[in-house]
């Protein structure tokens, strides 16, 4: 595991995350989750690892007044999925990403409003339009994310530099 790399992720997903509450975007991505599908990559036990304080961090920043651990959980149990899934098969193109980035966003949904109607008896299912809304602007953002870096940036730049000292 990349500790380094997890911090700066949690961190940038936290700043973004406080952006676009305080920008008032309606349905921003949920970028902590993105860390999470990131670290999949590697196996079960990072993403679990890595789901674990992205998701506490969530229950602070997002819902202060519910029980600590319940995005935890709903994490470390859609980390476990995409690295499993990832395992059994090959994920390479940006828009297969975007759809389990999207999925992993309605099983995360699905598992919270669960958890909170066993655990305070309260069945709240989110706003159907709000969670396809989150799940599309996290998918298309994570397929993004993904054609982004596999782009082979350092090889473009070295080929524009030697054109200009040419």
């Amino acid at each position: 595991m990349k500790p380094v790399r997890v911090a700066i992720g949690l961190s940038l997903a936290v700043l973004a995350t406080l952006a676009l509450g305080a920008l008032h975007v309606p349905v921003p991505p949920d970028f902590l989750l993105l860390v999470v599908a990131d670290m999949a990559k590697g196996g079960a036990v990072p993403a679990m690892l890595v789901g674990l304080p992205a998701g506490l961090l969530e229950d602070t920043l997002l819902a202060p007044g519910r029980l600590l651990g319940l995005h935890a959980f709903s994490k470390i149990l859609v980390g476990y999925l995409l690295a499993t899934l990832g395992a059994r098969a090959v994920v390479e193109k940006p828009l297969a990403v975007g759809g389990l980035l999207a999925g992993a966003v309605l099983v995360e949904a699905a598992t919270l409003t669960f958890l909170l109607w066993v655990l305070k008896g309260d069945f709240l299912p989110p706003a159907p339009w709000l969670l396809l809304a989150r799940a599309a602007t996290t998918g298309l953002f994570g397929g993004l994310l993904y054609a982004a870096s596999r782009v082979p940036w350092r090889q473009r730049r070295e080929a524009r530099r030697r054109v200009r000292l040419t």
